[in-house]
């Protein structure tokens, strides 16, 4: 069996910083999560090679969370000689097509007929819906953000091991039950390390520390990662969530790989 694994490629909010891009994971090295703009060299230092990755899951599309598209699109443009067809790209239903389609003109510009023959799969994901890839089931649940947003479960099917991801999001109800006993979650703390002010929350529709420990601990998650944070912010948040919760909590250091 093949131990099932996050790489961590980025973990920065919208502030990139020298040593760390916007949020950006694979799973197995297979699957994306979320496309920074480093992408392809990120991929490519870690030994991985860009055209094994066919699929790509964005959470949502705020711009730190899908502008690697770009740069991807374009590197499977070159190295299969316009055909990128064994490219799947998923998100929200609401906005994936759009987002995509307005990337591939912006990398091909007006040459997009002559310089793409087969393009991309564009899987628009909603609340409820199952995907298979590489091994993995992939579960779809809606997240709350300030534009349409999904957060992403994915099982091992021969291990049974998963893995979750937050993608950005403030608490809700419904997100433990999503959640329940993953081996492993990556959950957004913008706030830092919180409390939470609602009445600013109710516009970006983020998460701190303290609303991560809070799904950490209500889904019974054995591990909890925190993500998509400013640098400044970093330590306090990975400090209090230590502080609230009785089982592993680390930070998701760029270039570190995490089992599952």
């Amino acid at each position: 069996m093949n131990e099932p694994f996050v790489r961590v490629l980025g973990s920065a909010d919208w502030h990139q910083t020298a040593h760390n891009d916007h949020s950006c994971y694979t799973v197995s090295d297979r699957i994306l999560i979320d496309a920074c703009p480093s992408v392809v060299t990120q991929l490519q230092e870690a030994g991985v090679d860009p055209l094994d990755v066919h699929l790509v899951l964005v959470t949502h599309m705020h711009c730190d969370h899908y502008m690697g598209l770009a740069p991807l699109m374009h590197y499977w443009r070159v190295c299969r000689q316009t055909d990128l067809s064994g490219l799947t790209i998923a998100g929200p239903r609401e906005t994936v097509q759009d987002y995509v389609d307005f990337t591939l003109r912006f990398v091909f510009r007006d040459k997009l007929d002559a310089c793409v023959t087969r393009m991309p799969r564009i899987l628009p994901l909603g609340e409820g819906d199952t995907l298979h890839h590489a091994g993995y089931a992939v579960h779809v649940h809606e997240a709350d953000h300030a534009v349409p947003a999904r957060s992403y479960r994915l099982v091992h099917e021969e291990s049974g091991r998963s893995v979750g991801f937050t993608g950005d999001t403030r608490y809700q109800q419904s997100l433990p039950g999503f959640f329940r006993d993953v081996d492993l979650l990556l959950h957004e703390v913008s706030l830092g390390a919180g409390p939470v002010d609602p009445v600013h929350n109710a516009g970006c529709r983020h998460s701190s520390a303290q609303e991560a420990v809070r799904v950490c601990r209500e889904s019974g998650a054995r591990r909890l990662l925190l993500t998509h944070c400013y640098e400044g912010k970093r330590q306090t948040a990975l400090d209090e969530a230590r502080r609230l919760l009785d089982r592993s909590v680390d930070w998701a250091m760029p270039g570190s790989v995490f089992p599952f």
